[in-house]
């Protein structure tokens, strides 16, 4: 029986046919070796996956082989890459976007800084970014300054409390009503405590207090 995943791309009389059936049955496990090795050579060509193929991209940049993890050498590789390219915007753009959700890269040419403006909703490596940017900096900028701004539109509370006086032959008693909150948020939730409030009620013998609870939203 010739498998399935052949079966899809072959006509119908061939499925009852004996001799494709073992040709299928038999060359099924060299198919998957070539696949294998076809992605494995590939993958060579892409440094981020490049494992045995290290070699080759070293000789093109160091003419020489490096020692370390495969790791440590896809980094020195990739740093190596990086400084071969001008300093320009375009590749400032792209270090900037390895690091964070960046929205611009501006020059300050008073200060000779580079500042690379991230959204302050994805985490930010700094780290990264400085080291990148060092091992390109050229001698006539400073430094990179990294600057986070926040999209989302600041957040105003405000609170009311509110009583009425109930007047006594004997005493005056106020009683205070519900507190309440106003005020208008942005898509965050926010959560406020109860509040507590201390009234006094004066008589012709003592005065005390009484707690009543406030609202909570």
């Amino acid at each position: 029986m010739i498998p399935i995943r052949y079966r899809e791309v072959l006509p119908p009389y061939w499925y009852e046919n004996e001799v494709a059936g073992w040709h299928f049955g038999v060359m099924e496990e060299e198919i998957d070796l070539r696949e294998k090795k076809m992605d494995e050579l590939v993958d060579q060509f892409l440094l981020q996956r490049a494992t045995w193929g290290l070699g080759l991209w070293e000789w093109i940049y160091f003419r020489t082989e490096q020692i370390g993890s495969v790791t440590n050498r896809r980094e020195a590789i990739r740093r190596k890459k990086l400084a071969k390219k001008p300093f320009k915007l375009p590749i400032l753009r792209q270090i900037g976007s390895q690091y964070g959700k960046l929205l611009q890269v501006t020059e300050e040419f008073l200060a000779k800084e580079i500042h690379f403006e991230y959204d302050s909703s994805s985490p930010i490596n700094m780290v990264g970014l400085f080291n990148d940017f060092e091992y390109i900096r050229p001698v006539h900028i400073n430094r990179a300054v990294p600057v986070v701004k926040t999209s989302t539109p600041a957040i105003t509370l405000g609170g009311k409390g509110y009583y009425h006086a109930v007047d006594f032959p004997i005493c005056g008693l106020e009683m205070p009503q519900e507190l309440g909150t106003s005020g208008v948020l942005a898509t965050q939730n926010i959560t406020m405590v109860a509040t507590t409030a201390y009234v006094r009620i004066d008589s012709p013998i003592t005065g005390f207090e009484i707690p009543m609870q406030g609202g909570t939203t």
